[in-house]
C-alpha cells in the first residue's frame, strides 16, 4: 500500500503543481508505475475546475464560453500547462521535421514556433467552443448528467487513459535533452506499467464516466479513447518510432477534444447507431443491400459512416503502398547500429541471429525470459562450443535481458557500501551478546579507513575504475565528519545501531522502512548523478554475519547449525567456540522471534540489521531500475534473500560473485534460485568466483567487476561461426 501511495503521489506532482506530501519525489520507476493512477489524478483536476466553471456560470452568471474560458485558466495553474506545452512541441516537430532525428530534435527544442502556436489556438478555441456549447452544468450520480461541468470531469479523467495505453503498447523514445538522465531511465522503466495497471486504469475512466453518463455511454467513450490511442500509437511509431513525453501530452489534449466531441454529440451517436443497427436489421440482402441504400441515400447516418470508412482504408492503403517503409523518416544513408541486420543465403535476403535476438529484447511485450533465452540462443552461435564459457555467458544473457539490447553497457560501475553496527554484537557488560570476536569499534575504523582510501574496498574499488561511496546507517560511537568517500545519512539509527535481538526486536518497523528508503535512495543517487549501468554492493558491521544468519535460517527454515560460520576470525582457521556461541545466539533470537515472523521486511525489524535494510533497499530500486548487481558475499547475499521474498522480480537483477566461506550463503542461494524458478525468471546461476574470501566490503563483487565487463565484451564484440567460416 506505501509503494502505491507514493506511486499515485509521483504522478500527482508530475501533472500538477499542487502539494503532495514531503517524502514523495519525483522517481521515474515510482512514476511508471503511478500511470495506472493517471486518470485517478486527472478526475481530481477535473472536479476542481468545474468547480470554477460552475462557480462562473451560476453564482456569476456569465455565459458558458467565458466560464470556459476561467476554468481552463484553472486548469493551466493546476497543471502548468503540463500537457499543452507536449501538443505545441508535438505540433512544431511533426509539422516541421523532414527526417525522425528533425522530429525529434525539434520537439526537444522548449522554443514554441508557427505550428506549435497554430495548434495551441485551435486547441484552446475548440475547447472553448464546445464546453459552451455544453452549457451549465446538471450533476447527477445516476447517469444523466449534462452540461459542462460533468464533462470536464470525464474529460480529465478519460483522456489520460492514453498515457498508460501507449507506454504499455508501443515503444518509448529515447529524449535528448538537459532531461536526459531521467528520461532515459523511463526508457527502461515503462515495463513497469504493466497490463494489469492498464486495466486498472480503464477500470477508473468506465467508472467515473458511468456514473456520471451511464453504463452505454461510458463504453462508448473508453471505446472511442482506446480507438484513438491505437491509432496515435500507430502514427508515432510511423514518424518517431514510437512514443515520448511530448507525443503523449499532444495526445492527452486532442483525445480531450475528442470526448468532448462524443458527449455533445451523444444524442445523435446514439441515434445514429440504433439507426444503423434499424437497416442491417429490415436489410433483406445483408451488406449489399445496405450498400445499396448508402448509394441511393447518401445523407443517412450509415452512408457516411461508410464514406468515412472508405477513406480511412484507402488512405491507409496510400501510405502502405505509396508512402514510406515501415521505419520511415530515418536520416539518408545513416548507418545501422547493428552491422548486419541481414546475411544473404543463396541470394534470399535472411535476418542474422544479433539481429533476431534484439528483435525480441526490443519487444514491448517479450517477459524476461524471452528475453534472456534469445540472448543466450544468439550466444549459441558465436564462434565456440555451445556453453563453453559457462557463467560468463549467463550474466551476458542477463545483462542483455535487463537493458533490452544484446549490446549492453556496463560502464560506468559504481560501488556502493553500507555500514550499521549491532546491538548483538556489544559485550554483555552493555546489554549485548558479544558475538564477534572483534569489538564494535572496528566498525568505525573501518570506515576511517576507507573515508583515506586506504581499506580493502578503497584499493580495490581504484584498481578496477570503480568509484565507491560507504553510507552510514547505522554506526555506533559520535558522528565523525568525513569529506571525501563516508558520508552519515540523516536517517542513521540512533544510539549505537540495532537493539539486542536476543531481547527484543533489533528495529522498530519505522526504522527498517527508513533504512530501505536510504538504500532506494543511494541507489538512484548511483544511477542519475553517475550514470552507473551496474551497481557493486557492500557492507561493513561487526556482528552482521549473527544477523545474516538468523534471516537465512528463519527465511530458508534451514538449520541453525548448518548456517552459521565463523565471521571475523583472529587466526587463518575459524575459531569453533564462537561458531558454537553464534548458534547459541541465533537459535535464542529465533526461539523469541520466530513465530512472529511473516515475511522479509518483519525478518529485519526482528532480527536484521540497519546495513543489511539499506542493502535490500536498494537491490529493490535496482529491479525497478533494471539495473545489474553484483551481490557481494554472505551479508550481501542474505538482503538478496529478503529482497527476493519481499520482491521476486529482485531476482533478475543479482549476478553473485563469490561463493563465501560462510556455509549459510549456499543455503540463501539455493532459495533465491527456488523463488525465481518459482516466478518463471531465469534462475541466478552460483558464485563466478570461489577464492575463500570472507572480508566483507564489497571486496569479492569488487573483483567479479572485470568477469562482468568481459561478458559485454563477448556479447557485443565476438563473431559467429558463421562470420569465422565467410571471413566477415
Amino acid at each position: 500500500f506505501a509503494a502505491e501511495t507514493r506511486a499515485f503521489f509521483t504522478v500527482w506532482i508530475f501533472i500538477t503543481r499542487l502539494p503532495a506530501p514531503t517524502w514523495v519525489d519525483l522517481h521515474p520507476g515510482f512514476l511508471m508505475r503511478g500511470m495506472a493512477f493517471f486518470p485517478l489524478a486527472g478526475m481530481i483536476v477535473g472536479i476542481l475546475v468545474s468547480v470554477w466553471f460552475d462557480v462562473s456560470t451560476v453564482l456569476l452568471g456569465l455565459p458558458p464560453v467565458v466560464a470556459a474560458g476561467i476554468s481552463q485558466a484553472a486548469t493551466f495553474w493546476a497543471t502548468l500547462c503540463f500537457h499543452e506545452d507536449g501538443l505545441g512541441d508535438a505540433a512544431d516537430g511533426l509539422g516541421g521535421g523532414w527526417t525522425r532525428a528533425q522530429v525529434l530534435k525539434i520537439m526537444t527544442d522548449t522554443r514554441l514556433g508557427t505550428y506549435g502556436v497554430c495548434i495551441l489556438i485551435l486547441h484552446a478555441f475548440l475547447k472553448f467552443q464546445l464546453m459552451g456549447a455544453l452549457g451549465i452544468s446538471i450533476w447527477s450520480v445516476h447517469g444523466d448528467s449534462s452540461g459542462a461541468g460533468p464533462a470536464l470531469v470525464v474529460m480529465q479523467t478519460c483522456s489520460r487513459l492514453t498515457a498508460p495505453f501507449l507506454i504499455r503498447t508501443r515503444n518509448y523514445v529515447d529524449e535528448v535533452c538537459p532531461k536526459s538522465p531521467f528520461y532515459s531511465f523511463m526508457v527502461q522503466a515503462k515495463y513497469l506499467v504493466s497490463w494489469e495497471r492498464v486495466a486498472f486504469a480503464t477500470l477508473t475512466c468506465f467508472l467515473v464516466a458511468s456514473t456520471l453518463y451511464g453504463i452505454q455511454m461510458a463504453a462508448v467513450l473508453i471505446l472511442g479513447v482506446l480507438l484513438f490511442a491505437q491509432y496515435a500509437g500507430a502514427y508515432g511509431e510511423y514518424r518517431l518510432g514510437g512514443v515520448m513525453g511530448d507525443y503523449l501530452g499532444a495526445t492527452i489534449c486532442v483525445t480531450e477534444i475528442l470526448i468532448l466531441v462524443i458527449i455533445l454529440a451523444k444524442d445523435s451517436v446514439m441515434a445514429s447507431w440504433v439507426q444503423m443497427l434499424e437497416a442491417f436489421r429490415n436489410s433483406n440482402t445483408g451488406l449489399t443491400d445496405v450498400l445499396a441504400d448508402a448509394w441511393q441515400e447518401p445523407n443517412t447516418s450509415m452512408a457516411v459512416v461508410i464514406r468515412f470508412i472508405v477513406v480511412i482504408v484507402l488512405t491507409k492503403v496510400w501510405f502502405d503502398n505509396v508512402g514510406f517503409s515501415s521505419v520511415p523518416f530515418d536520416e539518408p544513408n545513416e548507418p545501422s547500429t547493428d552491422t548486419e541486420a541481414t546475411k544473404e543465403s543463396n541470394g534470399i535476403a535472411i535476418p542474422s541471429a544479433r539481429h533476431e535476438a534484439e528483435s525480441v529484447c526490443k519487444s514491448p511485450d517479450a517477459t524476461f525470459q524471452e528475453r534472456y533465452d534469445a540472448v543466450r540462443t544468439y550466444l549459441d552461435c558465436l564462434a565456440k562450443p555451445v556453453f563453453s564459457l559457462g557463467t560468463l555467458e549467463e550474466w551476458a544473457a542477463r545483462l542483455a535481458a535487463l537493458q533490452r539490447t544484446t549490446r549492453p553497457v556496463v560502464n560506468p560501475v559504481a560501488c556502493l557500501i553500507f555500514a550499521a553496527d549491532h546491538g548483538v554484537a556489544k559485550s554483555v557488560d552493555d546489554g549485548g551478546e558479544g558475538c564477534s570476536l572483534y569489538p564494535q569499534a572496528v566498525t568505525k575504523s573501518v570506515l576511517v579507513g576507507l573515508e583515506r582510501g586506504i581499506a580493502g574496498a578503497s584499493v580495490l574499488a581504484k584498481a578496477n575504475n570503480v568509484s565507491l561511496r560507504v553510507v552510514d546507517v547505522g554506526v555506533a560511537g559520535d558522528d565523525t565528519k568525513y569529506n571525501n568517500i563516508v558520508h552519515v545519512s540523516p536517517d542513521k539509527l540512533k544510539g549505537g545501531g540495532t537493539a539486542n535481538f536476543c531481547t527484543g526486536p533489533a528495529m522498530t518497523c519505522e526504522e527498517v522502512e527508513r533504512c530501505i528508503r536510504v538504500g532506494r535512495d543511494e541507489l538512484a543517487k548511483c544511477v542519475l548523478d553517475q550514470g552507473a549501468k551496474a551497481v557493486v554492493l557492500g557492507e561493513v558491521g561487526i556482528g552482521n554475519t549473527t544477523s545474516s544468519s538468523a534471516l537465512v535460517a528463519q527465511l530458508t527454515d534451514a538449520n541453525v547449525d548448518s548456517v552459521c560460520g565463523g565471521g571475523a576470525t583472529l587466526s587463518r582457521h575459524a575459531d569453533q567456540a564462537a561458531i558454537n556461541k553464534k548458534v547459541a545466539i541465533v537459535k535464542k533470537a529465533l526461539k523469541l522471534h520466530g513465530r512472529h515472523i511473516k515475511g522479509g521486511t518483519e525478518a529485519l525489524a526482528r532480527v536484521g540489521g540497519a546495513e543489511i535494510a539499506a542493502l535490500v533497499g536498494a537491490m529493490l530500486e535496482a529491479s525497478e531500475r533494471d539495473v545489474a548487481i553484483l551481490v557481494d558475499g554472505f551479508i550481501v547475499t542474505a538482503a538478496a534473500l529478503v529482497a527476493a521474498s519481499i520482491s521476486p522480480n529482485a531476482c533478475r537483477n543479482m549476478f553473485f560473485s563469490s561463493q563465501s566461506a560462510e556455509k549459510g550463503q549456499a543455503a540463501a542461494i539455493e532459495f533465491i534460485q527456488r523463488i525465481a524458478a518459482s516466478n518463471g525468471i531465469p534462475v541466478p546461476p552460483s558464485p563466478a568466483l570461489a577464492m575463500n574470501l570472507r572480508m566483507g566490503e564489497a571486496s569479492a563483487a569488487l573483483l567479479a567487476v572485470p568477469i562482468l565487463r568481459s561478458s559485454v565484451a563477448i556479447l557485443s564484440e565476438m563473431g559467429t561461426i558463421q562470420d569465422i567460416l565467410t571471413g566477415n
